[in-house]
């Protein structure tokens, strides 16, 4: 390990990440997680800007003053609407119905002890370094849309991200150049027919029929429209209709969402789902209408220069033999919008361990982490500021 990398309290970091799990919150509604970010940070002594960039951010600046090159930490701080099923764990979540099943808490606790170690060395670093604690990862309005649209990334010339998974073990680093994730939608289509006695289904609308026949429409143009080489998930992930067994539905609502890993496959997409809507809603007789969560998500492409300076970095603090090549992935990741500014790099961190449970998939009940990994993904991220500091630096 790199000298200059201070001693990093690991139960430290447990109990931050804990004390965040036990409270999660959902997207900008995040008071308590807030309030303990921004109480940890004055432990620490660093400055830092609360609300400037949207509702419940936080913004922590080492070395203000070193204007001439700016390296950008994130770590988005939002929950899941999941209930957790972890009732072995002392740290469950306390907020029924709400979880933090994606790692966030993991994620905001290695940005502050990343925080506390660049603090201790800040004399040591060439270059400002800004920490952004995200809201509304999860949700839309994008956190990060928002604090771009706020000027965040205004004196950031590069950020890094750290997305913790369960799929590789524990400690393993992995990322790659060019795309990580995928530009995703939302949607909903609303399907209006008209309700008759089950008896005389010839004398009404069965809007639910209208709505299978979309279901079935979806699962034929992913398998033959799109190119196998491609990437294009196109999920119904609800479908509700009618109420009573004695009336045919007057009304179907089917809801679910849209990922491609490029832009144009995505645009291809909408225009093929509102296509097969209008047709089946003419040939079933109904009304229809959809609507869509807003513009998509962009997709998010990590810089292959920054890259390869980071898996050099990463090489350092784990060993080559830890350090992967991470698969483009068809989750949706807000972290996009930065990389629209300025170039980023998103990196996953290993946390499989099945001895302890962690090697559920993220965004279910099930999902847990091995803590052991926290300490690692702080010595990542300093590892790669001392390494990178002096990267095009601007006379100041």
């Amino acid at each position: 390990m790199d000298s200059r990398i201070p001693r990093i309290d690991q139960d430290d970091l447990v109990r931050i990440r804990r004390q965040l799990h036990m409270y999660p919150e959902l997207r900008w509604d995040l008071p308590m997680t807030s309030a303990l970010v921004r109480e940890e940070l004055d432990k620490i002594g660093i400055p830092y800007e609360a609300d400037k960039y949207g509702k419940n951010s936080v913004v922590a600046t080492v070395n203000p003053e070193k204007t001439g090159f700016t390296i950008g930490l994130r770590a988005d701080m939002d929950a899941l609407p999941i209930t957790e099923s972890n009732e072995d764990k002392p740290y469950r979540s306390r907020h029924e119905g709400i979880m933090h099943a994606c790692g966030h808490d993991a994620h905001t606790a290695m940005m502050i002890g990343t925080a506390r170690a660049l603090w201790e060395i800040r004399d040591q670093i060439g270059c400002r370094v800004r920490l952004l604690f995200q809201p509304c990862e999860e949700g839309r309005p994008s956190g990060a849309r928002i604090m771009c649209e706020h000027g965040v990334m205004d004196d950031i010339d590069c950020i890094v991200m750290c997305h913790v998974n369960c799929i590789d073990p524990t400690h393993v680093i992995s990322s790659c150049p060019g795309t990580t994730n995928a530009t995703s939608i939302a949607w909903k289509i609303t399907l209006g027919g008209r309700a008759v006695h089950v008896a005389s289904p010839h004398m009404g609308i069965d809007a639910l029929s209208a709505g299978v026949k979309i279901y079935n429409g979806i699962q034929t143009i992913v398998s033959r429209e799109v190119d196998p080489f491609d990437t294009c998930v196109m999920a119904v992930c609800c479908m509700h209709a009618g109420t009573t067994v004695s009336t045919n539905a007057d009304e179907c609502v089917l809801e679910g969402s849209i990922r491609c890993l490029k832009d144009g496959t995505m645009a291809w997409a909408r225009a093929r789902l509102e296509k097969l809507a209008k047709s089946v809603a003419e040939e079933c007789g109904t009304s229809w209408s959809i609507d869509w969560s807003g513009d998509p998500l962009p997709s998010a492409h990590n810089d292959p220069a920054l890259y390869e300076a980071f898996a050099a970095s990463a090489r350092k603090a784990v060993g080559a033999e830890r350090v992967i090549l991470l698969p483009p992935s068809p989750g949706g990741e807000d972290f996009a919008y930065y990389e629209q500014l300025k170039p980023g790099l998103l990196f996953g961190l290993g946390m499989r361990n099945e001895a302890k449970g962690a090697c559920h998939p993220a965004h279910t009940k099930d999902w847990d982490i091995d803590e052991d990994g926290l300490e690692t993904g702080v010595k990542v991220f300093v590892q790669f500021v001392l390494d990178y500091m002096d990267h095009g630096r601007k006379p100041e």
